[in-house]
């Protein structure tokens, strides 16, 4: 009697399950991958695509077509609820899909609830993006709200077309703390000051309190006007968890131990930002740790329906961010070392160009 796999969501490491699905010919295993959209976009091309460097198929990967060759029959839902005693997923329109192993890489969300209602933009869920920044790079002030890597990167990306295109204006940039808050006090520096160099304006150490058609208001009474917001905060967790009576750190991020299995759930893993790992919970909220993941439940997907023991995931202790600054240059940042310069963008091309094409 076959068994049913669910994989729910396809980030990065359900990308690498499908892809070892499409080269294995395992037998007695159903396989559905569920997903609200039949591409996955990549946000590490979302900065290209935005200065226009990719175009939209580019940055995409039509999951309906990876599935059918990978022999995974391919559902476009969005999950809503886990039973999980009842080994049941059901999904918003009330389709209830049993399982005897399930597993979640559904990402995060990014804009708090509070904000929903008003005019700004994320970029998650990623496939709504790109038509999202289609529009907010031809305006006059479009205003970001985060100063990590993305919302730095992005700020560049848009005054880069910007400046291409001859559009008036000038990209605003808010974020609560300094940018680029994770990295070393001078790496954080630098960017900064590319950031003004390239033109982009800057508010660091300001929290947005109030998001108004016109207007952003900060904590400090600050009001900096805009034409379109884009909020590139902190990861947030989708509310699937909690409702499942599922348990998840205080931030609502499903708890996993080091094998990918949820903390009470032998049968149901976990990859990717959705998840804390118990044994690792200062990792980032990244696709540079959801790669590495990607074999590592692989085999520990198969390892658990055959009944053979798992392995654990150690994430590397340091990653490497490679930046789009505009004009085919990169800011590289690995521990205390920074670079910007041509070569940078150059890797950062091939790391990207190289990981779509592994599922395509």
């Amino acid at each position: 009697m076959s068994k049913r796999l669910l994989l729910v969501g396809a980030g990065h490491a359900h990308l690498e399950v499908l892809r070892r699905f499409k080269e294995s010919m395992l037998r007695n295993v159903d396989v559905c991958m569920i997903s609200p959209s039949s591409y996955q976009f990549y946000s590490g091309m979302f900065s290209g695509f935005t200065e226009g460097i990719y175009s939209e198929e580019d940055t995409r990967i039509d999951l309906v077509q990876l599935s059918k060759k990978s022999g995974v029959h391919f559902i476009q839902k969005k999950a809503a609820l886990v039973k999980a005693d009842r080994k049941k997923v059901v999904c918003e329109d009330g389709t209830v899909y049993p399982f005897d192993v399930v597993s979640f890489d559904i990402g995060s969300r990014s804009l708090p609830v509070e904000y929903e209602d008003t005019v700004a933009h994320t970029i998650k869920p990623n496939y709504r993006f790109i038509d999202k920044i289609k529009s907010l790079r031809e305006t006059t002030k479009p205003l970001i709200v985060g100063g990590g890597a993305a919302g730095t990167e992005l700020a560049l990306s848009i005054q880069a077309y910007k400046e291409k295109h001859k559009i008036p204006g000038q990209v605003r940039l808010i974020t609560s703390e300094r940018v680029l808050s994770s990295a070393p006090a001078w790496t954080s520096a630098r960017l900064r000051n590319l950031l003004n160099k390239k033109g982009v304006r800057v508010w660091e150490g300001e929290r947005v309190e109030e998001i108004y058609d016109q207007f952003v208001q900060t904590e400090k009474n600050n009001r900096v006007r805009h034409t379109g917001v884009l909020w590139l905060g902190g990861a947030i967790s989708d509310d699937i968890f909690k409702r499942s009576l599922i348990e998840t750190d205080d931030r609502g991020f499903a708890l996993v131990r080091p094998t990918l299995q949820f903390k009470s759930f032998d049968y149901i893993f976990g990859a990717g930002d959705c998840v804390t790992m118990e044994d690792y919970p200062q990792i980032a909220k990244s696709g540079v740790y959801a790669v590495r993941q990607g074999p590592v439940l692989w085999e520990n997907l198969m390892n658990f329906l055959e009944g053979k023991s798992l392995q654990s995931y150690v994430p590397q202790k340091h990653a490497l961010y490679i930046l789009s600054t505009g004009g085919r240059k990169g800011f590289l940042v690995y521990k205390a070392v920074s670079a910007h310069n041509h070569k940078a963008w150059q890797l950062k091309n091939k790391i990207d160009t190289d990981f779509m094409d592994k599922y395509q």
